[in-house]
């Protein structure tokens, strides 16, 4: 009997937050120089960590087609929660409840536009998609902030 190409070809790994954090940070790393690495990292893992803390609330989306970001999705509804992205030429870049803001109440979705807002100079419009650049992220109150707005977003609607 012979063997064939697809006798020994092992499917694909599954995606691990490992895996996706490194890759993440190689492709961010090609247009960031040395200390804004470190600072871009810190975002990064608070998320990451703020997220991982949650985890009967929250999982890592271990089927992300894209091998540059990272998403967070509710256990519940399987909905997205917040994802990041980087892609080659740009800076890092957070998205809040991406393709499931309908979820969001107006009241819900106003704060997160304020918050959002209030941390950057990319002023966001009422409609616009809730995002945020990591540059806007890296002091602690603006962070800080953040965090205190995934908190209070962090129970789905019903």
């Amino acid at each position: 009997m012979t063997e064939t190409a697809t006798d020994t070809v092992s499917p694909p790994k599954p995606r691990t937050l490992h895996s996706a954090r490194e890759e993440f940070i190689r492709v961010m790393n090609e247009d960031t120089a040395g200390a804004e690495r470190t600072r871009l990292l810190a975002v990064l893992d608070a998320l990451i960590a703020w997220s991982t803390a949650r985890s009967g609330q929250l999982r890592f989306r271990v089927d992300e087609r894209k091998s540059t970001v990272i998403t967070y999705e509710w256990t519940k509804t399987k909905e997205t929660f917040w994802s990041a992205q980087t892609t080659r030429g740009n800076a890092p870049r957070l998205s809040l409840v991406p393709r499931a803001a309908h979820l969001l109440t107006a009241e819900q979705r106003q704060v997160a536009l304020d918050t959002l807002n209030a941390h950057t100079r990319d002023q966001l419009e009422v409609g616009d998609p809730l995002r945020i650049g990591f540059g806007a992220l890296k002091n602690d109150a603006a962070r800080g902030a953040l965090l205190d707005l995934f908190q209070q977003l962090l129970t789905p609607p019903s």
